[in-house]
């Protein structure tokens, strides 16, 4: 009687863990989903109420083109970009751009220059979002449609530590498809590139990882 009193305890006690590690996945699971959605509110109402499309379809030139008249050296590369602090550099020779990278997202920094949008720091493990405006500049996201699977692009961050990065995603989604800024890489060092269609209904994704 004591053994089968045994039992029944340890298959209760088991019960119980079970159901307390259930409980934690879904509370993580929650938890990632509150903070995308939070992201989610704030690329539905930067973007589409931002781009401006003229009569022909095309995006207006809202920027001067990249500023390459700094102190910048082949050593390192500027820590600030028209007054914002910049957190890395990132060169795509395949459709010619070189961009400065401003850390902290606003309406205002997307006017000047490709901003952080989500994730943790450049070259590290994790998902490294970049969010830039369809206009026609040097250093907006005008051309990333022109971007194809295998293609490959640099990530410099202000510590010099340079990082190749080759394209394995390239897709148009729904405003409201977030999945693209999941830090969930298993260990991989990622980048996501994120901009409007000219028409600013959609968003073009460019997904890559470090090689």
């Amino acid at each position: 009687m004591k053994t089968k009193d045994r039992k029944s305890q340890i298959i209760f006690i088991g019960f119980v863990i079970t159901i307390f590690l259930f409980i934690c996945v879904l509370v993580n699971q929650w938890i990632e989903i509150r903070e995308v959605g939070k992201v989610d509110k704030q690329v539905q109402t930067s973007f589409v109420s931002t781009e401006n499309v003229n009569t022909s379809g095309e995006i207006q030139e809202k920027n001067t083109p990249l500023d390459t008249s700094s102190n910048q050296t082949e050593e390192s590369i500027l820590t600030t970009y028209k007054g914002y602090p910049v957190i890395a550099k990132l060169e795509i020779p395949k459709i010619d751009l070189e961009t400065y990278v401003i850390s902290e997202y606003s309406n205002q920094a997307l006017g000047v220059s490709v901003t952080k949008f989500y994730g943790g720091n450049p070259n590290e493990v994790g998902n490294f979002c970049i969010a830039g405006h369809n206009y026609v500049t040097k250093n907006m996201f005008h051309d990333l449609k022109k971007l194809s699977i295998g293609d490959t692009f640099t990530l410099i961050d202000t510590d010099n530590h340079e990082g190749i990065y080759q394209i394995y995603l390239v897709e148009t989604v729904e405003p409201n498809e977030t999945q693209c800024l999941s830090q969930k890489t298993d260990g991989r060092i990622e980048v996501t590139l994120i901009t409007c269609t000219t028409d600013s209904s959609k968003r073009i994704i460019v997904k890559a990882v470090k090689i």
